[in-house]
């Protein structure tokens, strides 16, 4: 019993001396990709649905984070493709997490984590851009007083 838990931490100390070291490797390539300013190669739409299906037909080989992760790619691949179907699109959202993460406060940055706070702020950004807020309108005051009569001191 003793030489197989002393089995098991020496195995369990070799494959995290080994994944220290494969995950320093993938980061020097990364870094060194970077430093040639190249870019990853962007799948096809086919090929990148041949990929997930591939994987969706394995994940029960997979350790539950994994399926639960593939999951949520599953729920939300409509929106992870869309770039292939919009000219000139990014395909990562990076500028776009970059611009909120900088710029607004954290409450701001809350109201986008539901479906409606990113619908009410597309609106706000569509009336903006219409000039809906660039003219003048009578204030609330100014219509309430419109409804009371004159008022002798």
């Amino acid at each position: 019993m003793f030489r197989l838990i002393q089995n098991e931490e020496v195995y369990k100390a070799w494959i995290k001396k080994a994944k220290n070291e494969f995950y320093r490797l993938v980061h020097e390539l990364e870094l060194e990709r970077r430093r040639n300013k190249e870019n990853l190669e962007i799948n096809n739409l086919d090929k990148a649905e041949k990929n997930f299906n591939d994987l969706w037909n394995e994940q029960n080989s997979f350790d539950i984070t994994v399926q639960k992760r593939l999951k949520m790619i599953k729920q939300h691949w409509k929106n992870l493709i869309m770039f292939h179907f919009v000219e000139g699109a990014p395909a990562t959202n990076n500028s776009i997490e970059n611009y909120y993460s900088t710029s607004l406060k954290t409450h701001r940055k809350k109201q986008f984590r539901t479906d409606m706070g990113i619908i009410n702020q597309l609106q706000l950004s569509s009336m903006k851009r219409a000039g809906m807020f660039n003219e003048l309108k009578p204030r609330l005051f100014e219509l309430f007083m419109v409804f009371i009569p004159i008022i002798n001191y």
